[in-house]
């Protein structure tokens, strides 16, 4: 267990998640062959990840006020998160409908509901908390101006930052400059930087005034650089199932490594193995694994 503090702030939804033999064409109607309702929202699946990984985690976030929104605070409150930093709002629980096929590959349609109500001025109420942390996690789930807010607060108190991306959208230049850390998949590397080069794009955001990039490559691993250092991490093999929450894991993980003073090889090879686990099992915060199981699975892999 560790004993340094990581502020995660962002999302919080209600997952409906259904699994199906193929993603549907448009247009197409399929089946699904089971059906789960679960808590999700990237903000809150880092928080559960990093506080199962040993953190001291604190989340900052929004919910509904009367549609269940309490209970879902109450089950993160049980995982050992600190929840003081989350409004209760009018507005519904924010709303994530996943679909996933057999080879575990998933779509996500999100509606942000009391996450969009997540605005700066809650953000500046809490800036204590943030000032004592280590590490923020910050996603883009949640309104952007919030999102600057955070990153601002977080340099003004020499906290760390990672940013994951996601989902994807324009980030004014001047935050750049803010991130320690960026953390887009390949897809939403593109959409940030225009390029399908993985290391043309990094480079692009180096420009922009990040410290470090990582990029998610799924199957293949991650990427990494400071624009002086590049490390491909690979990926370990694993049985996927469904591959919700992995990005989300893998964050959490980067997070936890670092503040364990991990150097970023073993940091990148860290993270994946949590990344890679959670894709093990079905929907989000379900498949999270606890420290225990991934430091097995790293003693399975050194045999």
């Amino acid at each position: 267990m560790i004993g340094l503090k990581i502020v995660v702030i962002g999302s919080i939804n209600r997952d409906y998640t259904a699994q199906v033999k193929k993603l549907p064409e448009k247009g197409e109607t399929v089946i699904a062959s089971s059906y789960k309702i679960s808590i999700g929202g990237k903000g809150a699946n880092q928080a559960v990840a990093a506080k199962r990984l040993g953190a001291q985690v604190y989340m900052i976030g929004a919910v509904g006020d009367s549609d269940g929104g309490r209970d879902i605070v109450k089950e993160l409150e049980s995982e050992g998160i600190d929840v003081s930093g989350v409004l209760f709002t009018e507005e519904v629980t924010g709303n994530a409908m996943i679909t996933i096929d057999e080879l575990g590959f998933n779509t996500i349609v999100v509606y942000p509901g009391a996450n969009a109500k997540l605005d700066s001025s809650w953000i500046e109420r809490h800036s204590k908390i943030i000032e004592e942390a280590d590490f923020v996690i910050l996603q883009l789930e949640i309104p952007l101006e919030t999102v600057e807010t955070a990153v601002k607060l977080s340099k003004k108190y020499n906290v760390k930052v990672i940013l994951n991306p996601a989902p994807a959208k324009e980030i004014p230049d001047e935050v750049y400059k803010y991130i320690d850390i960026i953390t887009p998949n390949e897809v939403e590397l593109t959409q940030l930087t225009g390029t399908t080069d993985i290391k043309d794009g990094a480079n692009m955001l180096i420009e922009k005034g990040v410290s470090e990039v990582i990029v998610t490559l799924g199957e293949k691993g991650s990427y990494y650089t400071n624009g002086q250092e590049e490390i491909f991490s690979e990926a370990v093999p694993v049985n996927t199932i469904d591959s919700t929450a992995a990005g989300d894991s893998f964050n959490a993980a980067i997070a936890v490594a670092l503040c364990e003073n991990m150097n970023i090889k073993s940091a990148l090879n860290f993270a994946n193995i949590v990344g890679a686990l959670t894709t093990t099992k079905m929907g989000a915060q379900d498949s999270l694994p606890y420290r225990d199981e991934v430091e097995s699975f790293r003693i399975k892999l050194q045999k």
